[in-house]
């Protein structure tokens, strides 16, 4: 298991302070600041998240105090290394559910992105590592990889039985 999944589950099992899909979302808020404008300021994190200052300013000095965030009063939020390291997990985790509902389901770009952000700060390892892969082969799928994505999907049926709702659900779909 690599380091950044290791951290987000000792965050989530409560071996370290727990780490909210909100305050995960500043994580990712700063990271975006920094790499748009090289710098990430309380008032700037406040109006990318459409909060308050007070709300930024909060956020700031819990991440701070998690070791995820250096900052210091009127001065610029910085990311520590292992702050850098969630906000890297996290974006590049974002970045693959926005383009396989873009590009796999053909949802436009700012619901993508939407649903991309309401659903990257709740995974866990395993369902992370499920998503890549299943991102690898669908994202430029082609009849080559017909037999990895067969593949892909019968080891993981195996791990649980389809209930009959599910099939029900199906055949209530109209095809357009």
């Amino acid at each position: 298991m690599n380091n950044e999944n290791r951290e987000i589950r000792e965050l989530r099992e409560g071996k370290r302070e727990k780490l909210t899909p909100t305050v995960m979302s500043y994580i990712s808020a700063i990271y975006t600041l920094i790499e748009k404008e090289g710098v990430a300021r309380v008032s700037d994190i406040a109006k990318l998240k459409e909060v308050s200052y007070a709300s930024a300013t909060n956020a700031v000095k819990k991440l701070s105090s998690l070791g995820l965030v250096e900052h210091k009063r009127y001065g610029f939020a910085k990311l520590t290394q292992r702050g850098l390291r969630i906000a890297q997990m996290l974006k590049s985790g974002e970045s693959r559910i926005k383009y396989f509902f873009m590009y796999v389901v053909g949802i436009p770009q700012k619901k993508a992105e939407q649903i991309a952000s309401l659903m990257v700060y709740d995974l866990d390892a395993e369902t992370r590592r499920k998503l890549r892969k299943f991102y690898s082969i669908l994202i430029d799928f082609t009849k080559d990889r017909c037999e990895e994505l067969e593949k892909f999907i019968k080891e993981h049926r195996m791990n649980s039985e389809l209930p009959e709702e599910a099939f029900r659900l199906k055949d209530k779909i109209k095809v357009l």
